[in-house]
């Protein structure tokens, strides 16, 4: 055959082939959609440790999964991508308070893992505490510092509010509705329906309360079956998911730690919403500064280097203001990928996790897994690590003085000096009026 021919014939095939692939990419997303039916979802609710609540299938625990898998694919992408940086922090919280590990999908219902959310009554942070509940647990709450939006003191004083309702109540249920609208409600409820059971005092709930328990169960699904539904976790730069804290005994503004660190400075106050006026306020015991883990050594330099009592104006560093530079655009270079195998004998991820001391919510999101998936022996799983750290520019700004100031007799004569040698040139001679041509029969006066 002609080549000629065969090419045209292989152009026409081409949009033909491209539909099909398409074609089979959308039929299996439809088919895994077409999985969420309400007896799938019922057989892996029933999968989840029952002795911290009921996860009970009725119609609003199952409309809140669809909206998180069908109607609001980005968002719960989102929120995926996210809980690599911030469920490892809860979950160390939640073994110093001795709690279930599943209490830390509570934020997902609270604030979608945003720790700079604020609601309109005016909860604030990733576990959304009102500021008087949130300064009898024991945070600052003022105008320069507000440490509900710090994701480890907020969750601990989150689950110690979840554990005096706990206590109160003695059902993990009946506290998270007390989380959400308060005591008063549960014992306003307990008493109209006369039962202690949450699903049967439900109808006698604040509306937005009813809803409460249901979407906190649509939040453990999914955060451990997305993947069986095709719903990826969000792709997020590695220096927002890999992240560690040092103390600050201190003063000092967050644009001096995004010079020292060569962070873009939206990526610093990003991380540490609690300075809500762009420093940290030096108060006695010190501040947590959240960081990337990959230039952690050039902020502990630095804070070694130059001791608390040298003022921060008189520090001199590579370039004088974070807006002078755009700071590191693309941090992902700086890190590795790792393959991690299944041995014999880890039949769950977070086997694995402990195995390699690993954050288990980390390896879960970046191998695409979930916490309820059995694991084989042979089977990869994967986790980033830093690969080179940035350490602290030793440089200092070559300032050169500044040039020495005349005096005003120098300047006088230097401006006739001047005047002296150039003449200004002559101003233009007027030009004539322009001739304005008449018309013929203006001569005879008509």
């Amino acid at each position: 055959m002609n080549p000629y021919r065969a090419l045209f014939f292989c152009l026409l095939l081409l949009p033909g082939l491209a539909a099909a692939t398409s074609r089979s990419a959308a039929e299996q997303q439809a088919t895994a959609i077409m999985e969420l039916t309400r007896e799938e979802v019922e057989a892996r609710l029933a999968a989840f440790d029952q002795s911290l609540l009921d996860y009970r299938m009725d119609d609003a625990v199952y409309r809140r999964i669809v909206n998180y898998i069908q109607h609001w694919p980005i968002s719960s992408g989102r929120m995926l991508g996210r809980s690599a940086r911030f469920y490892p922090i809860f979950e160390e919280e939640i073994r110093a308070a001795g709690l279930p590990t599943d209490l830390k999908h509570l934020s997902i219902v609270e604030s979608a893992l945003r720790s700079w959310a604020v609601s309109p009554v005016g909860a604030a942070g990733l576990w959304q505490l009102m500021p008087e509940t949130a300064r009898e647990l024991g945070l600052i709450v003022t105008d320069e510092l507000d440490e509900r939006l710090d994701p480890s003191l907020g969750c601990a004083a989150g689950l110690d509010y979840l554990r005096i309702q706990h206590e109160r109540y003695g059902d993990w249920a009946l506290a998270l509705a007390a989380y959400n609208s308060g005591p008063g409600n549960v014992n306003r409820a307990i008493r109209r329906s006369g039962s202690r059971n949450y699903w049967k005092l439900r109808r006698f709930l604040p509306r937005e309360t009813r809803q409460y328990v249901p979407s906190f169960i649509a939040a453990v699904f999914l955060m451990n079956y997305h993947h069986h539904y095709g719903l990826p976790a969000t792709v997020l730069p590695l220096d927002q998911q890999l992240v560690e804290w040092v103390t600050v005994y201190r003063k000092m503004s967050l644009f001096q730690v995004a010079q020292v660190t060569g962070l873009r400075p939206e990526v610093v106050l990003e991380m540490n919403p609690q300075y809500t006026r762009g420093y940290l306020p030096g108060l006695r015991g010190g501040h947590s500064l959240m960081l990337p883990k990959r230039v952690m050594p050039a902020m502990k330099d630095y804070l070694q280097r130059f001791p608390r009592d040298v003022a921060e104006e008189t520090i001199h560093l590579p370039w004088t203001h974070p807006l002078a530079g755009r700071g590191e655009t693309n941090p992902d270079q700086y890190y590795a990928r790792y393959d991690v195998i299944v041995e014999a004998g880890d039949s769950t991820a977070r086997q694995v996790a402990t195995r390699f001391r690993l954050p288990v919510d980390q390896l879960l999101v970046w191998s695409n897994r979930g916490e309820q998936d059995s694991l084989r022996t042979g089977e990869v799983l994967h986790y980033y690590d830093v690969d080179a750290y940035r350490p602290l520019d030793p440089r200092v700004l070559d300032r050169k003085p500044a040039a020495p100031q005349l005096a005003a007799t120098t300047v006088q004569r230097l401006q006739k000096s001047m005047h002296r040698h150039f003449h200004p040139l002559p101003a233009p001679a007027p030009t004539a009026a322009p001739q304005v041509r008449r018309k013929w029969w203006e001569f005879l006066g008509l």
